[in-house]
């Protein structure tokens, strides 16, 4: 807050009387203040530009215009503080003056004129505090951002690991990813639902860590046992994502990509709207890449299998909205996974 000496109060007012009153009382004060005076909205926008104060004093009624229509932004996002006052005050008026902006708000009157060094120093104590915390949530929030980053890279680091023990899907999550984020964005999902799905598509088969990594390299095709090892990732997924605090639901979106909408998936058996958006988009993008991709125990399939797989589904095992976005998005819009899925030696 600058020193009363340099302070400089913008004063708009159209009756002579009252801003000499106002001058005078200031003068009388121990507030060596700076006052500039106009009577128009039009003069005190110009007087803005051309030097904001460092506070304001706007009479409700000027002859252009009513001092609300220069309150544009809430107290604590304005770049100077703004008292109203009027001649003819009621409580209507002084809340729709605060609600649109105003720090402030006064009667005219003698005694309110004796007053105005105390109620511009109430006013500007006032914004200060606003302006002080919103630095400091404005500081919160950075730290926040910077622990949700560490926390997200470090997940995405473990997704990495999982792909490394099982060289044979090794990109399919980066892949599966690409492809659920073109989906949402075809739907047009907010780009906050887009970013959590980004995320757990990244690392939806993070349960797979806790797999033996015979089981995960397998040149063969898994036993019914080891079939059922492996479905146990979602929930292992889920388990160890669960207690992250993330503001998007990575944990269930990861718990749910292998449900389907006829209650056929696991390990639920979820159905239909039980299954949020975003995992029944990852369900979609997951077994269009997995089909479009070479496995161990067999071939790739190809993305036209993969399509029509879709096609049959849709509507009883994958969302009818998505797997229309994931048809289209490949088919009329020329999606491509570009980096082949490695392909076994």
């Amino acid at each position: 807050m600058a020193k009363a000496e340099d302070l400089s109060l913008l004063l708009v007012e159209d009756e002579p009387a009252h801003a000499e009153a106002v001058r005078r009382s200031l003068a009388a004060s121990d507030m060596n203040m700076e006052v500039r005076a106009v009577g128009t909205l039009r003069e005190y926008r110009k007087a803005v530009a051309a030097r904001p104060p460092d506070i304001a004093l706007l009479d409700l009624v000027l002859p252009d215009g009513r001092a609300l229509e220069a309150l544009t932004c809430p107290p604590e996002d304005a770049p100077f503080p703004i008292v109203v006052m009027t001649s003819f005050g009621n409580e209507q008026t002084a809340v729709a003056a605060m609600k649109a902006g105003a720090i402030d708000y006064l009667v005219k009157s003698p005694e309110t004129f004796a007053q105005i060094s105390h109620t511009i120093s109430r006013a500007l104590r006032a914004w200060n505090g606003l302006q002080e915390r919103r630095r400091a949530e404005e500081r919160l929030n950075e730290t926040l951002q910077r622990l949700r980053q560490a926390v997200t890279s470090t997940i995405r680091v473990l997704g990495l690991t999982v792909e490394a023990r099982d060289p044979y899907t090794a990109g399919h999550q980066q892949r599966t990813t690409k492809l659920a984020v073109a989906i949402a964005e075809e739907m047009g999902l907010p780009a906050e639902k887009i970013d959590g799905l980004r995320l757990a598509g990244e690392i939806h088969d993070l349960g797979k860590i806790s797999m033996p990594s015979e089981i995960l390299s397998k040149p063969s095709r898994l036993t019914p046992f080891e079939f059922d090892l492996v479905k146990t990732h979602p929930r292992k997924g889920y388990g160890i994502l669960k207690d992250v605090e993330l503001p998007w639901p990575v944990a269930e979106i990861v718990y749910q990509h292998h449900e389907r909408i006829d209650g056929s998936g696991y390990p639920r058996g979820f159905q239909g709207t039980e299954i949020i958006l975003e995992a029944r988009i990852l369900a979609v993008a997951d077994t269009v890449e997995a089909m479009a991709s070479h496995r161990p125990y067999r071939g790739a399939p190809g993305i036209d299998a993969a399509l029509r797989e879709i096609e049959k589904g849709k509507g009883v095992i994958y969302d009818d909205e998505v797997a229309s976005a994931c048809l289209r998005v490949i088919r009329e819009k020329g999606f491509a996974f570009d980096d082949p899925a490695p392909v076994k030696a």
